[in-house]
């Protein structure tokens, strides 16, 4: 089963209340993963905020 998509696949958060920060899991030359716990369900979820360029 091919499991594969693209980065255009990927939903964009916008509802940042959501959402609370429980630990920084990681960083690299584009940005950092937050463990991130959804406030209604309370399920975990990892989060990929990339850095923009610049303007």
């Amino acid at each position: 089963m091919d499991r594969g998509g693209s980065s255009m696949d990927l939903p964009i958060m916008h509802d940042n209340d959501r959402y609370e920060l429980v630990k920084d899991i990681g960083s690299g030359n584009f940005g950092v993963a937050r463990l991130m716990r959804d406030k209604q369900t309370k399920e975990l979820v990892a989060v990929k905020y990339i850095e923009r360029g610049e303007k």
